[in-house]
C-alpha cells in the first residue's frame, strides 16, 4: 500500500504524518515551527523527510498564504513571512529528491472532506474554519475553486458595511477568536473569555449573559453563511475549528441558520445543510495528501 509524508506548515507548531491510501495514519507527530528564517525551513523538513519519508511516494505540504497549488508557487506564506513569489514545491523537490506538492491550509481542510469527508458527492459544498480567524474554502462539481488570484474562500476579508475606512466590519472581527471575546464582553461584560471558558459558564454556572452573547456570535456567522448562499447556492456547508469541538456550540449556529433563512425577506434562497467537519485535527494533513494524489497520481 503506498505511503506518503503530510506535512502541515502553522504559525507555531508543523505537524507531520505519514500516512497510506487507505487513511490510516501510521506515524505522526510535532515539531516547533521556527518561522522567521528560510535555512531553518529547509533544515525542519530536510530532517522530517530524511527520519519519516523513507519508503514514501513523496511530500504533501499544507501551508499559510496564497499559494498556486498546480503550479507549486507560494505568493506568499502567512507567517513564514520571507516566502513570497518563489516555486517552493519544485525547490524542494530539488532538494530532497522526491515529487513534492503545496496547497493552502484552508483548502486542504475542503479537499479533505472533499475527496474523503463530508463533501464527498456533494456539487456544491462549503467549509468554514473558526479560529483566530475564518478560513474556508469552496468546490463546485468535486473541484476546490482556487480563484483568479488564489484567494477565492478569504472569508475573514468579507465585510459588512460600505465605508472603506472602517475596518471592524469584517467578519474576521465578528467571528475570530477576537469577535468572540468582544462579543461576551458587550454582552456579558465580562473580559478575555474564549470558547472553552464561555461554555463553562453557561454549562456550570447557567451564565444566560454568556449564553446571549454565544448566540449573537453564532447570528453574526448565520448572516454570513445567508450571504455565502446568495452567491454559491451551496448544497452543504462544513464548520471546523476549535470551538465546533463544543456539541452545544453546533447545536446553537444550527439554530441560528435555520432562524435567519425562515425570517428572511424574500424565501427564495435554499437553506443548506449544515455538518461538522469528519476531519478536524488532521485535516490539513489529510486534504494536503488529497491534493498530492490529484496533481500527481490522478
Amino acid at each position: 500500500m503506498k505511503r506518503y509524508l503530510a506535512i502541515d506548515l502553522g504559525g507555531t507548531a508543523i505537524k507531520y504524518g505519514v500516512i497510506d491510501e487507505g487513511l490510516n495514519i501510521l506515524d505522526k507527530g510535532v515539531i516547533d515551527a521556527r518561522t522567521q528564517q528560510e535555512e531553518h525551513f529547509f533544515e525542519d523538513i530536510s530532517l522530517l523527510w530524511r527520519e519519516h519519508g523513507n519508503g514514501c511516494e513523496g511530500l504533501a505540504i499544507s501551508l499559510p498564504g496564497v499559494v498556486d497549488r498546480k503550479h507549486g508557487f507560494a505568493h506568499s506564506g502567512g507567517a513564514y513571512m520571507w516566502l513570497h513569489d518563489r516555486y517552493i514545491a519544485r525547490e524542494l523537490s530539488d532538494l530532497l529528491g522526491t515529487r513534492v506538492t503545496i496547497v493552502n491550509d484552508a483548502n486542504a481542510a475542503c479537499m479533505a472532506e472533499l475527496g474523503y469527508g463530508n463533501l464527498r458527492d456533494v456539487s456544491v459544498g462549503v467549509t468554514l474554519v473558526f479560529g483566530t480567524g475564518i478560513g474556508g474554502a469552496f468546490a463546485i462539481d468535486g473541484k476546490v475553486i482556487d480563484g483568479a488570484h488564489f484567494t477565492a474562500g478569504e472569508f475573514s476579508m468579507m465585510r459588512g458595511n460600505i465605508d472603506p475606512v472602517k475596518r471592524d466590519d469584517m467578519w474576521v472581527f465578528y467571528n475570530g477568536v477576537i469577535g468572540l471575546k468582544a462579543t461576551i464582553k458587550e454582552v456579558a461584560g465580562l473580559d478575555d473569555v474564549d470558547g472553552i471558558e464561555a461554555f463553562r459558564l453557561i454549562k456550570e454556572e447557567h451564565n444566560e449573559d454568556v449564553l446571549r452573547a454565544v448566540k449573537l456570535f453564532c447570528w453574526h456567522i448565520a448572516h454570513h453563511i445567508y450571504n455565502l448562499q446568495a452567491v454559491l447556492d451551496a448544497e452543504r456547508f462544513v464548520v471546523s475549528g476549535g470551538i465546533t469541538n463544543e456539541p452545544m456550540f453546533f447545536d446553537l449556529l444550527q439554530e441560528a441558520v435555520d432562524r435567519k433563512f425562515e425570517e428572511a425577506y424574500w424565501h427564495l434562497l435554499h437553506q443548506p445543510e449544515l455538518m461538522l467537519c469528519k476531519f478536524r485535527r488532521e485535516a490539513n494533513l489529510v486534504g494536503a495528501l488529497y491534493n498530492f494524489v490529484e496533481l500527481m497520481e490522478a
